[in-house]
């Protein structure tokens, strides 16, 4: 390229350097510029003006300058003139295709000027130079003229340093020293443009050309000022990066990088957190340390770029930008081959940004979107190789335990597996809970169980497993990872069975297993362990008696499709028949022993259970019928089980109860059928004993009296109590008499009477029953002797002794007094008379002597009986004597007055037994009217017929109505 065109070049460049380092919607505020105004519509003319050329336009001032005498005039026409004659040039500079001088006539003209305003120095209304010099720079500059172009600056500067161009005019000259390789010059110019203030346009680049100018003279750590300064005002905090001009784009990406070298040759990322420790920490920051990063990088100076990536996120680690320095520095770790330490790394990004760190806490969901992708990555790979390093190591622990064992030479021994079981588990559990809805949490949830198992955390473990199984729904894991949550939780169950502190704790896992094995049943029914662990959940709930639970369980085992094998199938009909049996369904309960009994081999050893468990079931059913009155239908039902479990215990207690409600309905013939095939069946049975009360009740309620006494005789030595022993006696004879088989009914009160004194009543009767029936076979020895026990019994009776007792004393006193009377009656008054009548005499006074006994007995129907036989004593002997045989051979008078002897002998017994029967007769004023009373009435109207032998009248008065 021609010299003269790099002159106009970097001319060119110097000139349009205003634009290139200030961004375009920066700098300082002038207010609204022409630019800002609203467009405004200007109304059609009528008369359109023309645009006028250049050339016109210069021909209009040239007109005017021939006519104008004014010298201020002419010079404000002539500076015009010099105005157009640069736009012309700068014209004809952008269309031309080969390097010229197109800027001599303005320069020409520019400085004629100059001589113009120097000749007329003094005068009033000479303009200054201040204009025309920067104009005439400008020609220079733009004509390639560089060096003119600076010196007519520096006169510009000097001549007007307040003007309104002097921080252009430094800049420019800055930026030629600058590019003079002059940095000192070019730092103190940019410097003056600085200090002109940042309302100039030049202000923001001058700040970056001295920032490059320091950096140039090696004064890195004085260039960040400037350079931040750059940033800060480019970098506005509510403007995002992408949002920036080109041009502000391109300064502040060659600002960092200039930063980051700076920094490179400093002391790299502590440099910047130094500096910015005392400048004030910056928004745009987190840029410097990743431009760093990336400088060394470029450089391959791996290690350090890591460093920096570290150290950002080590200074500032819940900043947004955090996450990224932390990939970054991974990244560099990988390709600058260092593998060790990218697993420490991504630890600590998955700390520092994890779920569990401050940073995720602080942010929104939209704010963890950007952090999950890498946690997922980090989650998945520091899992795995945790999990595989500990499984490693657990197998190597295994074959140290061996080897030692075996006496084996060994090394040193490795460490524990379960620390890193329980790292592995934790980065599961945190994938799991970062990410509840990907396609690969339930595999990470498995395998956080999984972890957990083999480090001996099994509630962890369970809960992941259930995670899995029953919210995941896992179709891959689930079925594996809900019966892994079974055995787990049979391990935890056996943990604490043996800790009686942890009796609670263990019913709770008892309980927990249960569920779990249901849910396991519910969720993954096609799983072959599905049948088996429901069986055995259907189980532990009846061993905790929850009877219905376990019943609606074994029903839906008993349906199960496919059919499991027999012995699975034999636990649920087993599970429900016992079910229901505890929950009194006992007709449900016999079907299903039924259904288990018809599965069973007929050597199964289980079979004699489950049939006697049928006949329960039976049994039950029977007492329910019994309960609600169905009497008849329950006898047949436990007549039933004779068939269903013959010879057992509950066979045999079926038709002796049987037996007992045919007797509660009366079915005497019934009853005795089945008491009869009960002991002939069990001869032996301990019930065998109870058996004759139960035909005695029977036969007699049959009137099979004499079957009756002979189950009672039975029970009177068979009984296993005295009283039953004593009672069956009573009874035997009393069923005996009632046979009419006497003997035999004697021969049991006698048996009684001599046994069993006691109790006194029932021996009283068994006595009388001896004297009636005695009576009956007249024997009137032993019947005599009965009477006299009767007697004797009830005078030794003390507080014992009964109306009863007293009553059949006082019978049997009066047996014994009548038998005397009788003895009495049959004596007749024979001569001698005086040795008759003295045989007489005694069998008289023993009589009464008996008598008198009965009446001592206070019993009125024996006392009237007594008085009047009293009575009749002494009437008899009255009648007696008057009726004795005379003496023969008397006469007339002696037989008179014999007889007249004889009455007055007679008479005073006569009167005697008038009184007696007399009051004997009056009884019947006190109510008492007896035969005995009525025979009194009538002995004394026999006796006195004028007083006591008056018939009633009767008096019809039936006529008389009419």
């Amino acid at each position: 390229m021609p010299y003269r065109l790099i002159q106009l070049l970097i001319a060119s460049l110097m000139l349009a350097s205003c634009s290139v380092f200030v961004p375009e919607d920066s700098g300082p505020n002038y207010g609204k510029t022409l630019a800002d105004l609203e467009e405004v519509e200007i109304p059609e003319e009528q008369f359109p003006v023309p645009l006028a050329s250049i050339d016109t336009i210069e021909d209009s001032y040239r007109s005017a300058l021939s006519v104008a005498r004014d010298p201020s005039v002419r010079h404000r026409i002539l500076t015009r003139l010099a105005d157009l004659q640069m736009t012309r040039s700068e014209q004809r500079q952008l269309s031309a295709t080969e390097e010229q001088d197109y800027f001599a006539d303005a320069i020409d003209m520019y400085q004629e000027l100059l001589v113009l305003n120097s000749e007329r120095q003094g005068e009033e209304g000479t303009p200054t130079n201040e204009r025309l010099l920067y104009q005439l720079s400008k020609a220079y500059a733009l004509d390639g003229r560089i060096q003119e172009s600076d010196e007519i600056l520096a006169s510009l500067v000097t001549d007007f340093p307040e003007s309104a161009f002097a921080a252009e005019a430094d800049f420019r000259r800055a930026e030629k020293a600058f590019s003079d390789g002059d940095y000192k010059t070019a730092e103190d110019l940019y410097a003056k443009v600085m200090a002109a203030g940042d309302d100039t346009p030049f202000y923001l680049n001058a700040v970056y050309m001295h920032g490059w100018s320091l950096f140039k003279r090696n004064r890195y750590r004085a260039s960040i000022r400037s350079f931040t300064e750059v940033l800060d005002r480019n970098l506005a905090k509510d403007i995002r990066f992408e949002e920036l001009s080109n041009s502000q784009r391109n300064v502040s990406v060659d600002t960092m990088r200039v930063l980051s070298i700076a920094f490179s040759y400093l002391d790299g990322a502590q440099t910047i957190t130094d500096v910015y420790s005392k400048l004030g920490q910056r928004h745009y920051q987190h840029m410097l340390y990743m431009g760093l990063g990336d400088l060394y990088l470029e450089k391959r100076r791996f290690r350090d770029s890591a460093d920096t990536y570290r150290h950002y996120v080590q200074n500032f680690p819940n900043t947004d930008p955090a996450p990224s320095f932390s990939i970054k520095a991974i990244e560099v770790y990988d390709l600058g081959g260092f593998p060790s330490l990218i697993l420490p790394a991504k630890e600590e990004y998955i700390t520092n940004y994890g779920i569990y760190s401050q940073y995720w806490k602080d942010r929104d969901d939209e704010k963890r979107a950007d952090i999950k992708p890498k946690l997922a990555v980090y989650l998945d790979e520091l899992s795995s190789y945790y999990h595989a390093r500990a499984i490693e190591l657990e197998k190597f622990n295994k074959k140290y335990e061996a080897d030692k064992a075996a006496g084996r030479k060994v090394k040193e021994k490795p460490e524990p597996a379960r620390k890193d079981f329980l790292k592995a588990a934790a980065l599961y559990e945190e994938f799991v809970l970062t990410f509840p809805k990907t396609t690969k949490t339930p595999e990470m949830a498995y395998l956080m169980g999984e972890a957990f198992y083999s480090a001996g955390e099994l509630p962890r473990a369970i809960t992941a497993y259930e995670t899995v199984a029953y919210n995941y729904l896992d179709k891959q894991r689930g079925a594996e990872a809900g019966y892994s949550a079974i055995v787990a939780l049979q391990e935890m169950i056996d943990r604490t069975a043996q800790d009686p502190n942890k009796e609670t704790e263990n019913l709770t896992w008892r309980t927990h297993k249960i569920e779990s094995s249901i849910s396991f049943a519910d969720y993954y029914p096609g799983d072959s362990r599905a049948a088996p662990v429901l069986t055995k959940a259907a189980q532990e709930i009846f061993e905790k008696n929850e009877y219905q639970r376990a019943a609606d369980l074994a029903e839906r085992l008993t349906k199960w499709q496919p059919r499991q094998d027999e012995k699975l199938v034999k636990s649920a009909w087993l599970i429900l028949a016992h079910s229901r049996f505890d929950l009194q369904q006992y007709a449900e309960a016999e079907f299903a022993y039924k259904q288990l009994l018809s599965i069973m081999p007929d050597k199964d050893e289980d079979r004699p259970q489950v049939v006697e468990r049928i006949a329960a079931s039976i049994y039950r059913q029977a007492e329910l019928q019994v309960n609600t009155g169905e009497l008849a239908p329950a006898v047949d039902r436990l007549l039933s089980l004779h068939d269903v479990a013959p010879g057992s215990e509950i066979a045999i207690k079926g038709q002796y109860d049987a037996a007992n409600h045919l007797i509660e309905l009366k079915d005497w013939a019934k009853a005795e059928q089945v008491l009869l095939s009960f002991q002939s069946r069990y001869p032996k049975h301990e019930l065998i004993s109870t058996l004759p009360p139960k035909f005695a009740l029977v036969y007699q309620e049959s009137e099979q009296w004499d079957k009756a006494a002979q189950a009672l005789e039975t029970m009177a030595t068979t009984d296993k109590t005295g009283e039953g022993r004593r009672q069956a006696l009573y009874l035997s004879g009393e069923l005996y008499e009632k046979s009419g088989r006497i003997p035999k009914a004697i021969e049991k009160y006698s048996e009684y009477a001599n046994r069993y004194p006691q109790p006194f009543d029932i021996a009283t009767e068994a006595r009388f029953h001896l004297v009636e029936l005695y009576g009956k076979t007249k024997d009137e020895g032993k019947r005599n002797f009965w009477l006299k026990k009767l007697i004797e019994s009830d005078a030794k009776a003390g507080a014992s002794r009964t109306d009863r007792s007293k009553y059949l004393a006082a019978f049997a006193t009066s047996k014994f007094a009548n038998d005397e009377y009788a003895r009495y009656e049959k004596i007749k008054l024979t001569l001698p008379l005086k040795k008759s009548l003295k045989k007489k005499r005694a069998a008289l006074d023993v009589t009464l002597a008996e008598y008198r006994k009965v009446l001592q007995f206070g019993v009125a129907e024996f006392a009237t009986e007594a008085n009047h036989r009293i009575g009749n004593i002494y009437s008899q002997l009255s009648r007696d004597l008057m009726d004795s045989q005379r003496p023969a051979g008397m006469d007339a008078l002696a037989l008179e007055q014999y007889e007249i002897l004889l009455e007055e002998q007679a008479l005073p017994f006569e009167e005697k037994a008038i009184d007696i029967l007399a009051s004997n007769a009056e009884r019947a004023w006190t109510g008492i009217y007896d035969d005995w009373v009525k025979e009194s009435f009538k002995s004394l109207a026999e006796i006195l017929p004028a007083r006591y032998g008056k018939q009633e009248r009767s008096v019809e008065f039936s006529d008389a109505i009419f």
